[in-house]
């Protein structure tokens, strides 16, 4: 489990945990959860562009100016970009620096980080229902699953199905149970995509070579 061995000050980054009572929509929570990073660990000494936070969260040059502009107008933002947690309370839950480096986008971060804030700290585990994160991310339960999917694809977390019996002997679905996964064992399969698809780009340039044509960049699949 070497996520949990690592120095968390320099590989975590804190949010209080009353940032689910702000009600930010996924695009205003990741934008205000990126900030927090950059601030935590002090890794610019300018505040970032809304092209810089736009690429980092999939979305518009123009959503991301907007969030800034709504973070800012609710208080939560200095007008340097700084998070303001004042009077938040002595609670906080960490996130690992590398979230947003894996190509998520801003809803699938959302979701990550609730799971992260109801995660057992002993076990990695939680096991909320999809309405209930839903509720707390301001998602649909269909768009909270597709996220929760593509966490798993990502090896974020893992998800078992369980099921219990009524009074009645009645089998019924019971929530999913999460497992909160090392971060490294994402790092290294999205490394290794990465990798792969190199390898396919050269392929693909030998062969246009061998066919006695200009070998431009292979069109590049989605990781």
């Amino acid at each position: 489990m070497s996520l949990y061995q690592r120095d968390p000050k320099r590989h975590r980054f804190p949010l209080p945990n009353d940032i689910w009572k702000w009600n930010l929509k996924p695009q205003a929570f990741a934008t205000f959860t990126y900030l927090c990073y950059l601030h935590t660990h002090g890794t610019k000494s300018v505040p970032p562009t809304a092209d810089e936070i736009a690429s980092k969260l999939h979305m518009s040059k123009d959503m991301a100016a907007e969030q800034v502009r709504q973070l800012k107008q609710r208080g939560l933002l200095d007008q340097h970009l700084v998070p303001v947690c004042e009077n938040t309370g002595k609670n906080f839950f960490s996130l690992p620096n590398e979230l947003f480096f894996l190509n998520l986008g801003h809803g699938a971060i959302t979701v990550y980080a609730y799971l992260l804030y109801c995660e057992d700290r002993r076990t990695h585990q939680c096991h909320p229902s999809y309405r209930t994160i839903a509720a707390a991310v301001h998602l649909t339960v269909a768009t909270v699953m597709k996220h929760v999917a593509k966490l798993e694809e990502k090896q974020l977390i893992a998800v078992e199905h369980t099921s219990y019996l009524d009074s009645h002997g009645m089998k019924w679905n019971g929530n999913n149970q999460y497992t909160i996964l090392p971060i490294q064992i994402t790092l290294d399969c999205y490394h290794q995509q990465q990798m792969d698809q190199l390898e396919e780009q050269r392929k693909w340039q030998q062969a246009q070579k061998r066919l006695g044509r200009t070998p431009e960049k292979a069109p590049c699949a989605r990781l």
